[in-house]
């Protein structure tokens, strides 16, 4: 092994984790948006379905059901996005165990295993900090694709909300115990943390 090599791509995945870290937030953030603008979409679509069972007249069916083909055509946008969004989750996921892979190999070796990658963070920590990571991406990942997965088959209100909630609410790769070990990694790295809304 080559052991400068491997010294070089240690300090490349000190930083990687910030910048991945960074785009999941962002990518989170986005989908929020972007799941917003499909519960408006859907939330007009069920009222306008409903007009169309309802509906008196030809011509009042065929309006409707064309106002029902525009809507849908609308969600394609948003349904877009979000898949977009999972991919990028994706690939931050990989790229954390892919990173946890090759660092846990490195750790073989007792003098990496006793490298000090910057003045504050040991190799042990970081693959400490990896190992962490990769389980709460994983867990999150999975989440986040259900969500994905199950967007086009919702068919009511309380399944929009419950999608809703299921995106929002990141209790695997948010929350206190996340964030302060975030937190923490950053202190060790003297970076200053990003200016992303907390989720």
């Amino acid at each position: 092994m080559n052991l400068n090599k491997a010294r070089n791509e240690m300090i490349t995945m000190s930083e990687q984790v910030c910048k991945d870290a960074e785009q999941w937030q962002r990518g989170i953030q986005n989908g929020q948006v972007a799941m917003k603008q499909i519960r408006t979409i859907n939330l007009k679509l069920f009222s306008t379905e409903n007009k169309l069972n309802n509906a008196d007249s030809r011509k009042e069916l065929q309006i409707t059901e064309k106002r029902i083909n525009q809507l849908y055509q609308r969600l394609q946008r948003p349904l877009a996005t979000i898949d977009k969004i999972l991919k990028t989750l994706t690939e931050i996921r990989d790229n954390t165990a892919r990173m946890l892979n090759r660092l846990t190999l490195f750790l073989d070796d007792d003098t990496l295993a006793k490298h000090m990658i910057t003045p504050k963070l040991e190799s042990s920590k970081l693959l400490g900090v990896l190992q962490f990571l990769s389980h709460r991406y994983d867990a999150e990942w999975e989440v986040k694709e259900m969500v994905v997965n199950d967007l086009e088959s919702i068919s009511n209100s309380y399944e929009l909300d419950l999608v809703m909630d299921c995106w929002t609410i990141c209790s695997h790769a948010g929350g206190p115990e996340f964030s302060n070990m975030m937190r923490e990694y950053y202190l060790i790295i003297d970076r200053r943390r990003p200016v992303v809304k907390p989720m």
